[in-house]
C-alpha cells in the first residue's frame, strides 16, 4: 500500500530529468531512459513531450540525438517538474474536504495540510542537481 501516491507520469518525469542531467551535454534518448527506468517507451514519450512543451527540455534528432535540459540542473527545482505535469499548485487549496464542517475531519484536514506543505517545500527546495548523482548511478549500472 502506498501512502503518498504519485502518478507514474510524475515519477517518470523526475527520474527522466535526473537522467538527462546526469548524462551531461550528450543528452539521452527516450529508448535509453526507458531502459534505465524499465518503463513503457510510449508512456515515457508522452511525459517527455509534456516536459518539452513546458520548456524544461528540448530534443535533437539523429543518431546521437536525444533530450537535453534547457537550463542548468542547479537552476531547475523539482517543483517545476511536478507542475509541468500537474499544473500550478494552489497552496491555499491543497486539502479540500467535502465535510469541512464535521468535527471528525478537522484532525485529518490539518494532517493533510501539514504533509502536503512539507512535500511542496521539499519540491521547492530540491534542485535537479541535488538528485542527478543517483541517476548517474543508474546510467553507469547498465
Amino acid at each position: 500500500m502506498r501512502i503518498l501516491a504519485l502518478s507514474e507520469a510524475n515519477i517518470l518525469s523526475i527520474h527522466s530529468m535526473a537522467i538527462i542531467a546526469a548524462s551531461g551535454e550528450d543528452g539521452v534518448s527516450v529508448q535509453n531512459i526507458s531502459k534505465y527506468t524499465n518503463c513503457s517507451r510510449h508512456h515515457l514519450f508522452k511525459v517527455m513531450e509534456t516536459l518539452a512543451k513546458s520548456g524544461l527540455v528540448y530534443s535533437t534528432r539523429g543518431p546521437s540525438g536525444g533530450f537535453h535540459l534547457n537550463k542548468a540542473a542547479d537552476q531547475i527545482y523539482l517543483l517545476e517538474i511536478y507542475e509541468a505535469l500537474n499544473g500550478k499548485i494552489d497552496e491555499t487549496n491543497i486539502c479540500v474536504s467535502k465535510n469541512k464542517s464535521e468535527l471528525s475531519f478537522v484532525f485529518f484536514e490539518k494532517l493533510c495540510f501539514e504533509l502536503s506543505t512539507r512535500f511542496i517545500n521539499y519540491l521547492k527546495s530540491t534542485k535537479l542537481s541535488d538528485i542527478k548523482d543517483k541517476a548517474g548511478f543508474m546510467i553507469n549500472k547498465q
